[in-house]
C-alpha cells in the first residue's frame, strides 16, 4: 500500500481543488447516466444546481450592498 506522499502529491493546492472537484463531478456524471438520466436532463439539472447556488449567493449579500 502507497503512503499518501507516494500515493499522490500535489505542490499546488488548486492542483488538488481541481483533480478532487473533477472526480466528484465524473462520479455524480457516471450515477446520473447508470440511473438513465438523459443528457439534456443531465444539463437541466446542471442548470438548477447553478441557480440554487445563484439564488444562495443573493441571500448571503448584505442589505446595504443590495
Amino acid at each position: 500500500m502507497l503512503t499518501p506522499s507516494e500515493d499522490m502529491t500535489y505542490e499546488n493546492p488548486q492542483e488538488l481543488y481541481l483533480n478532487r472537484n473533477k472526480s466528484v463531478a465524473k462520479s455524480f456524471y457516471r450515477q446520473l447516466k447508470n440511473e438513465g438520466f438523459t443528457h439534456q436532463q443531465i444539463i437541466e439539472l446542471s442548470t438548477t444546481l447553478l441557480d440554487l447556488v445563484t439564488e444562495d449567493l443573493r441571500d448571503t449579500v448584505p442589505v446595504a450592498a443590495k
